[in-house]
């Protein structure tokens, strides 16, 4: 009886998601157009100041159609690193990095992102680390900088005339290279256009994702902190630990 009471209840079968349900495509879609975003490295990075964002970027090709706006508007990223050298390059936590690309062979970027650590701070006098981003200022459409890798590119020029804000709580060492930057003491991160700053450490993955909301539409960035399970900070002037350090009360 119970066999027969079984056979004669419908198999349930489960139906294959619909657009409108996937959230994130394990596979990628075809995209219409490629951008390549570069990360600067060099001994002493970082590292949440660069994967943080590079996380933002890298998850985008995951993202299903409707939150880009249409298959036609689909983006593909490229992350690519850079040095001085190509090869490993440690963290200031310790962990390596691989170089993809030197100064000399560097290819054409979109974006820049240029991360802070103690590393950053001997090469505010290194001519060529100044002289590649001089020049990638002016062929990328965007500089974004996260904590005092700001100082790198105030030592550059880049920020001269600009607003800009890094680290709060070691504001005044890194702002010195910039005597000409309109540094701003309260922010979570500045944005100027082709040029956007950010914060201390966490605050590259703010300003990743404000920047990318920007470029590609607010529902991106929406799908982005879902799936990241990043309570992100949407407030540029947002930000407690001017007060903590001091800088503003």
């Amino acid at each position: 009886m119970l066999l027969a009471s079984a056979l004669s209840v419908p198999a349930r079968v489960q139906s294959p998601q619909s657009e409108e349900q996937v959230m994130y495509e394990v596979h990628p879609g075809k995209v219409s157009s490629q951008i390549t975003v570069g990360v600067l490295i060099f001994p002493g990075f970082e590292m949440l100041d660069a994967y943080g964002p590079m996380e933002m970027w890298g998850s985008l090709k995951h993202a299903p159609a409707r939150f880009w706006g249409g298959e036609e508007k689909r983006v593909g990223v490229k992350l690519v690193t850079i040095a001085a050298t190509r090869g490993e390059i440690p963290s200031n936590q310790g962990p390596k990095t691989v170089a993809d690309y030197s100064y000399a062979d560097s290819p054409k970027l979109d974006y820049l992102l240029v991360p802070g650590g103690v590393g950053a701070v001997p090469l505010v006098n290194d001519t060529a680390t100044l002289d590649w981003l001089r020049d990638q200022a002016t062929r990328t459409k965007i500089v974004m900088s996260v904590c005092n890798g700001a100082s790198l590119l105030a030592a550059a020029g880049i920020l001269d005339g600009r607003p800009a804000t890094t680290n709060k709580m070691a504001f005044k060492d890194s702002t010195a290279p910039g005597p000409r930057v309109n540094w701003v003491k309260q922010a979570r991160w500045v944005d100027d256009g082709a040029v956007v700053s950010s914060s201390g450490v966490s605050a590259g993955m703010d300003m990743t994702l404000a920047v990318i909301s920007r470029l590609y539409g607010q529902p991106l960035g929406d799908w982005l902190e879902q799936i990241t399970e990043y309570d992100a900070h949407r407030d540029p002037s947002w930000d407690p630990f001017a007060v903590k350090a001091g800088l503003v009360r």
